[in-house]
């Protein structure tokens, strides 16, 4: 399905990693909650400073623990700002992370409707 917003074969990829303990996978995605806004905001900063390399760095972060966890859109987006960003050409990098931020509010909304118990 196109539209959906987290992939849950990522999440069951994952499971199957770390060897299928779901408590793990839980501390795994409360991680997640709580390092995304950390390089969010670190984004933020390098975009308004526009710091590129500083800003790669956080989006290519961000972009492999949204892969990780089947956040494809946010992963695309921080994708296309990382390779942006070694290209030399973002126009307006704020504007960019704002989408991500947009992104990442989705994500984690349906990142924490995941129910651990589905097939």
């Amino acid at each position: 399905m196109s539209t959906e917003i987290i992939n849950r074969d990522a999440i069951h990829r994952l499971l199957s990693v770390i060897g299928g303990d779901k408590e793990d996978l839980l501390e795994l995605l409360n991680e997640f909650e709580e390092s995304a806004p950390l390089l969010v905001g670190k984004m933020k900063a390098a975009a308004t400073e526009a710091n590129l390399d500083s800003l790669r760095i956080s989006a290519h972060s961000l972009k492999s623990n949204s892969r990780d966890f089947g956040a494809v859109t946010l992963a695309d987006l921080c994708e296309n700002l990382e390779h942006a960003c070694k290209s030399g050409e973002v126009s307006n990098p704020v504007e960019k992370v704002g989408e991500i931020v947009r992104a990442l509010d989705v994500a984690r909304e349906a990142l924490r409707g995941i129910s651990l118990h589905d097939g």
